[in-house]
C-alpha cells in the first residue's frame, strides 16, 4: 500500500489510475521480471517500486501515450516493463542533466574525481 499510496493515483483519471495500479501490482508479486535479455528477482523488482512516485508515473504515461506506430499485444506487459524502465530513466536522467552536471564542477574546472 506504501507504494501505491506514493503514487498518488487519485491525481490520474479512474481508468489510467486502473491501470497503474494494475501494472504496479503485478510487478509486486511477479517472482521475476524479464526486460530484454535480463531477469530482476522479486527483491530487485520491489526495491525499484519503492523509488515509484506520481512524476515517474506521468513520465510513463506520457511515453505510452506517445506510442503511435507500434501494435502491443500484451498492454499490461508492456505498461509494466514501460514502468521499471522510467524508474531507472529517473535516476540517470539526473546523471546526465546538464544544470546539475554544471553543479558538480569543482571551482576551477576539473571535475570531482576518487582520487
Amino acid at each position: 500500500m506504501d507504494i501505491l499510496d506514493a503514487c498518488e493515483l487519485s491525481l490520474f483519471s479512474p481508468e489510467t489510475a486502473k491501470v497503474f495500479e494494475n501494472a504496479v501490482e503485478r510487478l509486486y508479486y511477479s517472482d521475476s521480471v524479464r526486460i530484454g535479455n535480463a531477469t530482476l528477482p522479486k527483491r530487485r523488482v520491489r526495491a525499484k517500486l519503492h523509488q515509484l512516485d506520481c512524476m515517474v508515473l506521468q513520465s510513463v504515461e506520457s511515453k505510452l501515450s506517445a506510442n503511435l506506430e507500434r501494435n502491443i499485444k500484451n498492454s499490461t506487459a508492456y505498461t509494466m516493463v514501460t514502468i521499471l524502465n522510467a524508474i531507472a530513466e529517473s535516476e540517470s536522467d539526473l546523471m546526465v542533466d546538464p544544470y546539475l552536471n554544471s553543479l558538480r564542477l569543482v571551482p576551477g574546472g576539473g571535475d570531482r574525481s576518487c582520487y
